[in-house]
Parts: structure tokens; sequence; C-alpha cells
């Protein structure tokens, strides 16, 4: 009888079977781990104990202020100001496109895409007209302001698909006779986005159209007529083409319209004036001049002039901008160095 001893070592089929099949499946469990972690790494980064989750594609509108978290539609636990995003030589965040966007993350490239587009109509601000029979008129006459993300300068034009009872089209730019009308201005910016707003035309508002019969004989203070080459009119006080009372002219009454504007005139020209970037300190001198008909009894408005100067650190000062409003609130410019907009 053959002895067996505790470390004599007794070959098992069955056992080397199974232990082949346990560590086969261990192999490819580690291997299917390995793709799994390996498809994941494309979205979730690790970054300081953190996770990021990088959008294929980020959109932004033109000229908006972004920052890093755009390029992310998950951020846990992550300062993305320790994030570089590396930009290509064309990008430009003042005009529409695609472009290609490096992420360097703990010390690796990620490629993504940043959109920069424009869907936002333009700022669109209309007034009211008033007009005499059988004079003419623009669609930017009816404009207060346009403003468009883009900073480009908007098209203003009559709406063109508007039609009557009878379906033929309307040509808002055609009305000339006696009466109140209705008007539909459009403002497209540059990348087609567009608004559309209605204003009111008055023609022959002081027109009786028999012969006038309303209006006085003689004006107590004159006509309106005044010298246009000394004086820009800003605001009309007039009624039935007569002049007002000299004595007026500091009326709170009559001053209410021209103060209105001067103080939204100011905030516009503050705010163009801010964006130049201008080193150096900024003075607004604002004046208001009381109009005087030309027989010199009677006055028929206010003229707004507008000056900005600028004082060096050498204490030089030059004229940054210099005009006056008309009766449309466009600006007409005796000086203009920075090319503001109207």
């Amino acid at each position: 009888m053959t002895k067996k001893f505790f470390h004599d070592k007794v070959y098992n089929p069955k056992k080397t079977i199974i232990n082949i099949v346990i560590i086969g499946a261990c192999i490819i469990g580690v291997i299917v781990c390995f793709i799994i972690t390996s498809s994941l790494d494309v979205e979730d980064h690790s970054n300081k104990g953190g996770n990021l989750s990088i959008k294929a594609e980020a959109t932004v509108e033109i000229n908006e202020k972004f920052d890093n978290r755009i390029f992310f539609s998950k951020i846990d636990n992550v300062d993305v100001s320790d994030i570089e995003v590396k930009f290509p030589i064309n990008y430009d965040i003042k005009k529409v496109g695609k472009y290609n966007v490096t992420l360097v993350i703990d010390k690796k490239n990620y490629e993504t895409v940043l959109n920069v587009v424009d869907t936002t109509k333009p700022n669109l601000v209309l007034k009211n007209l008033e007009k005499e029979s059988n004079q003419s008129y623009t669609a930017k006459d009816f404009v207060s302001s346009c403003t468009d993300n883009s900073l480009d300068e908007c098209k203003i034009e009559f709406f063109q698909n508007s039609i009557d009872e009878n379906g033929n089209s309307i040509d808002y730019s055609k009305y000339r006779e006696k009466g109140t009308y209705l008007i539909k201005i459009s403002a497209t910016d540059e990348s087609g986005n567009s608004i559309t707003k209605e204003a009111t035309l008055t023609i022959g508002k002081n027109e009786t159209g028999s012969g006038n019969n309303d209006l006085p004989e003689v004006c107590k203070y004159g006509n309106t007529e005044y010298d246009t080459k000394n004086h820009l009119l800003a605001v009309d006080i007039t009624d039935h083409r007569c002049a007002v009372s000299l004595d007026l002219y500091k009326s709170e009454e009559m001053t209410a319209n021209i103060n209105k504007l001067m103080d939204a005139e100011t905030e516009r020209i503050k705010k163009d004036v801010a964006n130049l970037n201008i080193e150096g300190t900024l003075s607004l001198n604002r004046k208001i001049t009381a109009v005087i008909n030309t027989s010199g009894n009677g006055i028929v408005g206010y003229e707004l002039q507008m000056i900005v100067t600028l004082t060096k650190k050498d204490n030089t000062i030059s004229t940054v901008v210099n005009y006056k409003i008309n009766k449309n609130g466009e600006r007409v410019f005796e000086t203009n160095p920075y090319n503001l907009k109207k």
C-alpha cells in the first residue's frame, strides 16, 4: 500500500478547468472595465478631484461676454479658471462663425467648437411724425433709436409685406394727403434678424383744407421764421405757424420737452463716449438756446447743443464731439473725430 503524504499535489482535471474559466473571466472583466473607462474619458475629465463634461459644441451670441463654463455641460468641484482655453488665430467674437477651440486640462488637450451666432433682433424705438401736405419723409424719420448686439448700424425701411383689405401692397412712403396714418417700420441687422413696429404719421395737423380760415390774420408775436443758418431747431413750441411770447422762454411748460430731450441725449452720449475707452478727463457741456424768430419779438422753439471735451495729463484740451440735435432727434455734427453714430 502506497502512502500519500499531506504535501503531495494531486491532479484534478475538473478543478483545473474551473480555475481557467475564472481566470479568463477576470481578464475579460478587466478589459471591459478598461474599455468603459476609456470611453468615459472622452466626456469626463478629472481636475483636482472634480469632474467635467465637455460639450461637443458651445454657442454664444455675437459680442457676448462669456467664461470657460460655456464649454462644459457638467462641472463638479472644478475651478474652470484653471483651465486654459486656446482660440484659433481667426477667432473674433465680433464675427459670426464656427471656431475650433482647444481646452488644456491637467496638461492634456481636448477639442471642442465655439459657435458664434447672431439670433437677437435689433432694439428699435420709434417716434410719431408730423408733416404738412405733400411733404416727403423716409423710414428713418420715424426712428428715435436703433441698436443691435452686432454693434452694426440697423437697416431701416418701411415694412414691405403689408396689404390692404383688397389684397394690394401698402406703400407707407406714399401718404401725402391730410390725415392720420399707422406706419410700420422694420429694422434688420446684418444676420437678417428683423423687428417691425408701428408709429403714427399725421399730415396737415395745422391745415384746415379750406383756405386756412382758422389761422390768425396777424401773429401777435410774429411768425415762425428764424435764422436756419445759425440755429438748428430741436423742439418746436409754436402753434398755427405763430411764435410765442419771449417772456415764456423759461416757462416750465415750454421747456419740458427740451429738458426731456437733453436728459435722454445725455445718457446716450455718456454710453457712446464710454465705449471709446479714452484716457484722460472727459467733460460734457450741454447748451439749450431759445430760438428767436426773424422779427425778434417771438420764440419758436429751442436748440440743443452737446459738447464733449478731453483733458489729457499734459493739460492739453481737445474736442471729442460737438453736435446739435434736429427735430427728428438726429445728431448734426460740427466736430466728430471719433465717428460717433447719428
